[in-house]
């Protein structure tokens, strides 16, 4: 599906079409400009930025904040840990939004990161490369690579694959294929929004694809008794799930629209909760009409409809579903590894999860190798039946200052003076009264 430049007021969302050199073309009445958690989809001919509906910056502040860490931990490593982490570090940035421009390789880098990578995440599974590959440039190969290696780990778990052989074609497209299991490819659905969405893997795979302008190829049946899944990033696409209804039918569609659960499929009429959103659009021409993760808007005989992106929170989500997913590519030297355990912990509380606590007796000495770590002075052990976690009390310290003060169970974090308001606090809900609790 083809997006013109005269249809981009229609979008149901707070969107802005811009050229390759990033000047604007056209936008919705809603669109302010980019913002944290603001999103990029390839058009072919530029790219439509979508914004969230309520930016959330301390949050995507406190995750970047992760990323660079993530980043800066791939470049103290060295061989094969040093690839995986970096594959890892990509990875999330692209689940996190962040823009994937910037970021090429070639095809033998893939195959490169794809070679250090898979051993980590499932053993006992051997992979051969065809031979020649081509030498194509690939947008974010590293995030790629993982997507590749998700694909082999879902075929060994799934489909018993044993073996595995990687083939790329000119495009590139990257195909896996594997000796039929006995009851064929294992299927995959997986929803692109993270609030409907069960499985990390396909779901990053699909991201990748959506991110790159690319289609993600699910497990099926190849030629010779195998089974197939892959990667095609040859020919660009708009990877927002959106359609345009017309005198009730669904006169156009992208193919992620088709994809969905549920989504109206092009040329049938328009039922279900779908319709019911065309009406509610109706009754409100040129204005946004929301159903649960839907929106659309009827501007003159057209109704656009469109998925929403993912939120900033929904995306931070992710990114630490996806940490814990591929804990088997992190290790990193301190104080690397201490920092990215805090800034993950702490993006849970920022989130609204309870403070984390450790066992009395562990306590004390997580804190004085957490504050080595990161180069603090340890502060006094806290006695009580919830000490705070280590990790986040020495982290907290290295970046706000300040002192710890117990007040019965309760233990507080009192900010150095020149700390106050600044974005970690902000992220974790402030302090107006000067402190801020660290235990549960």
């Amino acid at each position: 599906m083809r997006l013109e430049p005269g249809e981009v007021p229609g979008l149901p969302l707070p969107a802005a079409l811009v050229d390759h050199e990033g000047r604007e073309v056209s936008a919705t009445p809603e669109w302010t400009g980019p913002c944290p958690g603001t999103v990029s989809f390839h058009t072919g001919h530029g790219h439509l930025l979508v914004a969230p509906d309520a930016p959330a910056p301390e949050l995507d502040a406190l995750m970047a904040r992760l990323l660079l860490e993530l980043t800066a931990a791939a470049g103290r490593l060295a061989g094969e840990e040093a690839l995986r982490v970096s594959v890892l570090a990509a990875a999330l940035e692209l689940v996190a939004g962040r823009p994937v421009g910037g970021q090429e390789g070639t095809v033998d880098d893939v195959v490169a990161l794809v070679g250090a990578t898979l051993p980590a995440r499932t053993q006992g599974l051997a992979l051969q490369v065809e031979a020649p590959v081509p030498a194509a440039r690939v947008p974010a190969p590293a995030a790629v690579a993982l997507a590749l290696v998700q694909l082999a780990v879902n075929a060994r778990r799934h489909d018993g694959a044993e073996s595995m052989t990687l083939s790329v074609t000119p495009g590139p497209t990257f195909l896996l294929e594997w000796p039929a299991g006995p009851a064929g490819a294992a299927a995959v659905r997986s929803h692109r929004h993270a609030l409907r969405r069960e499985r990390w893997g396909w779901g990053y795979v699909q991201m990748v694809a959506d991110a790159l302008g690319g289609s993600a190829l699910p497990p099926g049946a190849a030629r010779g008794g195998r089974d197939r899944a892959g990667l095609g990033l040859g020919s660009v696409r708009l990877a927002l799930p959106l359609a345009c209804v017309r005198d009730g039918r669904v006169e156009r569609a992208t193919q992620a629209w088709e994809q969905e659960a549920g989504a109206a499929v092009l040329g049938r009429p328009a039922g279900g909760s779908l319709a019911g959103l065309v009406a509610e659009a109706a009754l409100q021409p040129g204005r946004i009409a929301y159903r649960d993760l839907y929106r659309a808007r009827l501007r003159r005989d057209r109704t656009w409809v469109a998925l929403a992106p993912e939120s900033g929170s929904s995306r931070a989500g992710d990114v630490l579903r996806g940490l814990q997913h591929e804990r088997a590519l992190w290790t990193a030297p301190e104080p690397h590894a201490t920092r990215v355990s805090a800034l993950s912990t702490l993006l849970r509380v920022a989130m609204g999860e309870p403070w984390p606590s450790v066992p009395p007796g562990l306590h004390a000495e997580g804190l004085t190798a957490a504050c080595a770590a990161l180069g603090v002075e340890p502060p006094a052990a806290v006695d009580g039946l919830c000490p705070p976690e280590p990790r986040v009390t020495a982290f907290l310290l290295a970046e706000l200052g300040g002192h710890l003060a117990v007040r019965g169970e309760e233990v507080y974090l009192v900010p150095a003076a020149s700390r106050a308001g600044c974005p970690l606090l902000q992220a974790l809900g402030g302090v107006p009264d000067g402190c801020l609790r660290i235990n549960p």
